[in-house]
């Protein structure tokens, strides 16, 4: 099978998401597994005004790659006479929040900027956490090109971003920080809720729970009976309860006495 590093998905002959039962996809699972709690321990130690320079370089460099990555695939769609894919490009799914969110938490102050770190260490380690274990691009990708990478290189970033905010006091966390991770997430679904029922999308898998593992079956059954709304309620619980389960770990295990590095106010 011949491709080029940039090829588009439907430009790959013979591909059928090979990939993604291969040993290259473990690799990158175990690489991650090891390497992001490793680097957020080893790292855990740098004061809090590099951890910001460093928050915002990142956030600046996933949004610029966020911008090639949906231009360089509608590209194709359009010039193949598929079409803008409204369905599936735009940024509207729940890793696509880690684009806008970094950005709050590393150039914001006060509330905005800790409800979005609390978000990043919460939802968002979540998403990256199962985008690591079930690397979903690889059903449309080799590993070995473009659209692959990137999504290695975007969930690799959350879980990282996500362990460093918590090991290195970034964020210190109490039980009120459920609602603050939930608030960004509940507002960002609002808009997406409304997307995916007028125009039967799945974003945020609010109306199929496309991939999530026991949902996607309820999901089919409750649509059957005329119940998506069900769908979307368990969905919006879902990510509630993993707000909440990691927010609670975190206020658990934390030390209790602060961290004296700064708390950034930018």
């Amino acid at each position: 099978m011949q491709y080029g590093f940039f090829d588009y998905k439907y430009n790959i002959e013979g591909y059928a998401g090979q990939d993604f039962d291969n040993e290259m996809r473990y690799v990158y699972m175990i690489f991650c597994l090891v390497a992001v709690p490793l680097l957020a321990f080893l790292l855990r130690k740098v004061r809090h005004e590099k951890i910001t320079v460093t928050l915002r370089a990142l956030a600046v460099f996933i949004f610029a790659l966020e911008v090639v990555k949906l231009v360089w695939e509608s590209y194709y769609d359009v010039t193949t006479g598929r079409g803008f894919n409204y369905g599936g490009i735009l940024p509207f799914d729940t890793c696509s929040m880690f684009t806008f969110l970094l950005p709050l938490a590393a150039f914001s102050r006060g509330r905005v900027r800790e409800s979005a770190l609390a978000w990043l260490a919460t939802i968002g380690l979540a998403g990256g956490l199962s985008n690591i274990l079930f690397l979903q691009a690889l059903k449309w990708y080799p590993f070995w090109t473009f659209g692959a990478m990137f999504s290695m290189i975007f969930h690799f970033s959350m879980a990282f971003v996500a362990l460093w905010i918590v090991t290195s006091g970034y964020l210190r966390f109490r039980p009120g920080h459920i609602l603050y991770a939930y608030i960004p997430h509940f507002l960002f679904s609002v808009v997406v809720i409304a997307l995916d029922y007028i125009f039967d999308w799945d974003y945020m898998l609010y109306r199929h729970a496309g991939g999530v593992p026991l949902m996607e079956g309820v999901a089919d059954r409750l649509n059957a009976a005329g119940y998506p709304w069900l769908t979307t309620g368990l969905m919006l619980l879902i990510y509630l309860a993993i707000a909440a389960m990691f927010a609670m770990l975190y206020t658990w295990l934390q030390p209790k006495k602060p961290v004296l590095r700064f708390t950034p106010s930018h």
